[in-house]
């Protein structure tokens, strides 16, 4: 049950455009300017060593036939060439890493930053799976690239430039004879940059869908076995995941119709430079030797050629995921942040301080709320909830409520009216402050890989020992000994002991004690927990939380059968406001709700044991959901 907005959803967050992007890489190549022109030297040096090996195999064949040249200088510029083209360019190598490590490192940095600084409220609006997309493919390929193309462009560029003057010193014509490949490769390349860009962006787009589809799928799990929409999602992600082949078939051709025009130039190219050598060899302004150079630097050029070329197919690919991380990073409200550790940006949004606000009330007066770009959705003429006070918001899907919660957080703009959390605007607030005042347990809670202590500590940095063990005792305990067998250094999370769905919630709920603000909403917390763990965790909160201002967007309606007060909302605005035995005294919308609850409830284990009857006693729960 969300907000009523939700029939309205965008989709993705913004592309940057080529400018942009191109910025953003110039600013993280420049963060270490020595070290990067340290580095270009030293391959500028490593490619200028290697023209002396070809040099050398042309002087040995004049030695052959008869020129007057030294074996042994030919030798030491043989060895002179292996060893100075091999040790220089592992230098090169080693700065030029340093330098793009370094910019890829602070490119991640950024990006963790400007997602953390997002405003909740468009985070909640984008496509499911679009920021992780982001964050994982678009992030991985920039990281591929930059430490795997890169320095191989930097170092085909640099032998191409090195190649063409070696064979100026030559001869001038043999220059001219190389630059036959130009108006080729020149013809490959325009082909190529006609479709490939495109192509590339579109199959970036479709990665990104095929994510979407399959978080959206794994989120709703539950659901999707529980109405038997398996073999539809199915499909729909069997139709996504073609889709990305389609497009990446579609690059291949591209890649392949390219490698050909390339192959084409080498021969142009070669068949040129031994033509001119022939002629000068006859006319005799130049040796066999020098031809033979000439003809080996030009193959020897061929390589970093194409492969400068052919790498402009990972540029691209490149180039559209920095795009998509440049968007992410171009939304973030204050540049001069984004260098923060994550950490640190974690902790601002989380960390609250001891004490108590002296006003634990909530207040709304005239309040007219809407989501960036939409219609209002929200309208509160007047609703104060008093310190202490346990209410439950109920409606039908997109009735209000989480957009209700989300304006008594802060984490969504009034355009009319005032809203009052423990005294201040929450909108308005510091970070600092409004965790101080109040906190939200929402649906979707996550388990940080660390210890138990880590993803405690994380809503209040200075909390002892002595609350946490009281934080987890409130709302598990003395069974969470047990579950954590270790204690607080109990290793948790993502490649640890996985918490089960329900411990996951307990823990976001000893978060919220451990922060000690006095007002707390429970934004559908109990949702996605089975019949009996969702009474367990709500006995858990009604234990954990007494004393404290408690709003909960109401999933199960026992929720509010227990709350001292139930609001309930239809499009957007609060029709009935009083106890649960009040409203069900009444003739109204709550009436109805409960009515219907109920009956669904005592229906449910009526229809399931007859479902177990009709079914042959072999059949197992998988089969059935497969069913």
């Amino acid at each position: 049950m969300t907000g009523v907005h939700s029939s309205a959803k965008p989709t993705t967050l913004p592309i940057a455009s080529g400018k942009r992007a191109a910025r953003l890489a110039w600013h993280l190549l420049t963060l270490r300017p020595w070290m990067l022109v340290l580095s270009i030297a030293l391959l500028g040096a490593a490619a200028g060593a290697a023209l002396l090996v070809p040099t050398g195999l042309g002087r040995l064949v004049d030695a052959v036939t008869g020129v007057d040249h030294s074996l042994l200088d030919v030798a030491l510029l043989l060895i002179a060439g292996i060893a100075g083209s091999a040790a220089l360019g592992a230098l090169g190598s080693m700065a030029l890493a340093a330098a793009l490590e370094t910019a890829l490192a602070r490119l991640r940095e950024d990006f963790v930053s400007a997602a953390l600084s997002l405003p909740p409220v468009l985070v909640d609006e984008i496509a499911d799976g679009e920021l992780v997309s982001r964050a994982t493919d678009d992030v991985d390929t920039v990281g591929e690239v930059t430490t795997g193309a890169v320095p191989a462009v930097v170092s085909a560029g640099l032998a191409v430039i090195a190649t063409g003057i070696g064979l100026a010193v030559l001869n001038p014509l043999f220059l001219l004879a190389m630059l036959t490949v130009v108006p080729v490769h020149a013809f490959a390349l325009w082909r190529y940059l006609r479709k490939a860009p495109r192509l590339y962006a579109a199959e970036r787009v479709a990665v990104a869908a095929r994510s979407r589809e399959m978080v959206s799928a794994i989120q709703a799990l539950p659901t999707v076995h529980a109405f038997g929409w398996g073999k539809a999602i199915t499909e729909r992600i069997r139709t996504r995941s073609w889709n990305v082949l389609r497009w990446s078939l579609r690059t291949r051709i591209v890649q392949s119709r390219f490698g050909f025009r390339m192959n084409m130039a080498e021969a142009v190219g070669l068949a040129s430079v031994l033509l001119v050598g022939a002629w000068l060899a006859f006319s005799g302004s130049a040796t066999i030797g020098e031809v033979t150079t000439a003809a080996l630097l030009f193959q020897a050029l061929f390589g970093p050629f194409i492969a400068l070329l052919m790498l402009v197919d990972d540029l691209q690919s490149a180039g559209a995921s920095l795009a998509r991380v440049a968007g992410v990073i171009q939304l973030a409200p204050a540049r001069a942040g984004l260098s923060a550790p994550a950490s640190a940006a974690g902790a601002a949004i989380a960390a609250a301080v001891a004490g108590e606000p002296a006003t634990p009330d909530a207040e709304l007066r005239g309040v007219v709320a809407a989501y960036p770009g939409r219609p209002a959705v929200l309208w509160i003429d007047e609703l104060r909830i008093p310190a202490g006070q346990r209410v439950a918001i109920v409606g039908s899907s997109g009735a209000g409520k989480s957009t209700l919660a989300r304006v008594l957080m802060g984490l969504l703009d009034v355009r009319e009216g005032r809203v009052d959390v423990a005294g201040l605007d929450p909108a308005l607030m510091e970070e600092n402050e409004r965790a101080r005042r109040v906190v939200m347990v929402s649906q979707d809670v996550h388990v940080f890989s660390g210890t138990l202590r880590h993803n405690l500590l994380m809503a209040r940095e200075n909390a002892s020992d002595a609350e946490l063990h009281e934080a987890l005792e409130s709302v598990a305990g003395p069974r969470w000994r047990h579950t954590f067998a270790d204690g607080l250094e109990t290793l948790i999370g993502e490649g640890n002991a996985e918490l089960t769905a329900t411990d996951a919630h307990r823990l976001a709920l000893a978060r919220a004690l451990v922060t000690r603000a006095p007002i707390v909403i429970l934004d559908e917390a109990t949702a996605d927990a089975d019949t009996t763990d969702a009474r367990a965790l709500e006995d858990a909160a009604r234990r954990a939380l007494a004393g404290r201002t408690v709003v909960t967007v109401a999933h199960h309606l026992t929720q509010a059968s227990s709350a001292e007060r139930v609001l309930v909302m239809e499009h957007g605005r609060i029709v009935e406001d009083g106890t649960h035995d009040e409203l069900l005294d009444s003739e109204g919308p709550y009436r109805e709700l409960w009515a219907a609850w109920s009956s669904h409830r005592s229906r449910a284990p009526r229809e399931q044991r007859q479902r177990q009857r009709a079914e042959p006693s072999g059949t197992t729960d998988t089969e059935r959901h497969r069913d």
